[in-house]
């Protein structure tokens, strides 16, 4: 069945009093886009990760976020101490010009503005980790999935009955031209009867023929109906496949062309309608197939 481009998975793992979250957001794209949202020491894991998620997810736009806590946590806190050193200088001299008591503590210093800040990390530091967050990614990957799966078969149901609805219309205009082509027939006697009356000259049946097949060759049809029934039969064999977005894709674009080259061909009103209708019908296609994978 095909799977949605679009949803969430949230996964966690837990090994040495350590804890791991990935949630996983997925977005319709043509192409595959990965994305890691980390704190910076554990950025490193990204090329890991999308090789990961490539093996369950081949379009759309994948954004990771990976959150780490307890002892495997990389990123720490550290005191810049030259920044500490500037700012008690100032305070310092400060004190000295307006005869205060210079302070005995640092500790009203730490809250000013980079004095604490995050340790320089370790580009090693996320491999050691790297089999807690697999775990955590595979159950993200798990529940997107899901998801994905879920969303998919409702939008190829949705998709089975506007083929089959198009089917119907199809099969309504191959029905209607026999007498689209004796009403243009008709039309055509009508108009040519008037214009030799009004000549005074005589035309023979074999030339009101000759004529009548001219038109009907003109306008005929049979080959788009034809290849209408297969694009739906395709459509509907690549609904049970599993990433048939770019072929639906395609061959939606392929319903519209030969509707179009149908309307093109036909003077008949009905027709003309019946087409309209297919082709409103197909821009929904369009529309749920940029959600397939």
């Amino acid at each position: 069945m095909p799977k949605s481009m679009t949803g969430c998975g949230e996964g966690t793992a837990a090994s040495g009093g350590s804890a791991c979250r990935v949630e996983l957001r997925a977005v319709n794209n043509r192409a595959f886009k990965f994305s890691l949202r980390t704190k910076e020491g554990l950025a490193g894991l990204e090329s890991q990760a999308e090789a990961v998620v490539r093996e369950r997810i081949r379009r759309g736009t994948v954004h990771m976020t990976l959150d780490l806590a307890g002892p495997a946590a990389t990123v720490t806190r550290r005191i810049d101490q030259a920044q500490l050193a500037a700012y008690l200088d100032e305070l310092e001299d400060f004190c000295v010009g307006h005869g205060l008591t210079v302070p005995t503590t640092v500790d009203p210093l730490l809250a000013l503005p980079g004095i604490v800040c995050d340790a320089i990390p370790d580009a090693t530091a996320g491999e050691g980790v790297w089999p807690l967050v697999a775990e955590a990614l595979g159950r993200s990957l798990d529940a997107l999935d899901g998801m994905r799966q879920a969303e998919g078969a409702a939008l190829a149901a949705d998709m089975r009955g506007l083929c089959g609805e198009i089917g119907l219309l199809v099969a309504g205009i191959r029905g209607r031209v026999p007498l689209a082509v004796e009403q243009q027939r008709q039309r055509l006697v009508e108009r040519v009867a008037g214009l030799v009356a009004e000549r005074g000259s005589t035309l023979t049946e074999a030339d009101i023929t000759r004529e009548v097949v001219l038109l009907a060759d003109r306008s005929d049809i049979a080959e788009e109906l034809v290849r209408l029934g297969s694009h739906l039969d395709q459509f509907a064999r690549l609904l049970e496949t599993e990433s048939p977005g770019r072929q639906l894709d395609f061959l939606a674009q392929e319903l519209v062309r030969e509707a179009n080259t149908v309307a093109s061909k036909s003077a008949d009103v009905e027709i003309a309608h019946a087409v309209v209708e297919i082709k409103t019908l197909v821009e929904r296609l369009r529309e749920q197939v940029q959600n397939l994978e």
